[in-house]
Order: C-alpha cells, then structure tokens, then sequence
C-alpha cells in the first residue's frame, strides 16, 4: 500500500514537471515573438534545464514502474505454483482416499449423480 501511494506520488510530481516544462516552452515561444532574443535565451535555457530535469524523474520512474512489473509478475508466478501444489494436494488426498476406501466414493458420486439428476429435471 505504500509503494503504490508513493508511486502515484511520483507519478504525479513529474506530471507536474512536464505540465511545467511545455508552460515554459510556450512562453519561449511567446517571448519569441513578442520580444528580443536576451530574454528568449534565458526561457530557452530555463526550460532546457528543466526538460534535463523531467527527464531523469522520467528515467526514475520508468524504473520504478519497471520494478512494478517485475514484482507482481514474480507474485503472480508464485501465486500459480502456490495454487498448483495445493491442487495436487488436494488431488493426491483424493485419490488416497478413494484407493482406501473405494466403496464410499462410489456412493458418493452416486449420490451426486441423483442430485444432479433431480436438479435437470426439475427443469
């Protein structure tokens, strides 16, 4: 839960960053246009050291979403094998407890059947 709200405040500040950086370069252009080349050289340099800027946050956080991936793909994998030994388990329980007593699985899956049958013909 931590990570995720630390992420997304990342993701939020270089947001913030880009929004900044086209505002600078939209008054680049403004100035320009409408005024001399001393203060257009200031703009361009100003919004240059910030393009530098977002794009280290962004190279961060391209790194930070990557680590993101790999770690829920490792959950995920694990989650799988987890849930695959466990159906083993239950596979092998099962098939134990058939071989022991095989009388009462034949029941069981009688009395399955006739709930089943019941259940379609209700119908």
């Amino acid at each position: 839960m931590r990570k995720d709200k630390d992420f997304e405040a990342q993701k939020e500040a270089l947001m913030k960053e880009v929004r900044s950086v086209l505002q600078e370069v939209e008054n680049l252009y403004d100035a320009g246009v409408e005024s001399g080349t001393v203060e257009a050289k200031a703009l361009k340099a100003k919004a240059q050291a910030q393009l530098g800027k977002v794009k280290s946050q962004f190279a961060d956080f391209e790194a930070a979403a990557s680590a993101k991936a790999h770690e829920a793909a490792d959950r995920a994998r694990e989650a799988a094998h987890y849930t695959a030994e466990k159906a083993r388990g239950a596979c092998r329980s099962t098939d134990e407890l058939i071989q022991e007593k095989p009388y009462y699985a034949m029941g069981f899956a009688a009395l399955a059947g006739l709930v089943v049958g019941v259940l379609l013909n209700r119908r």
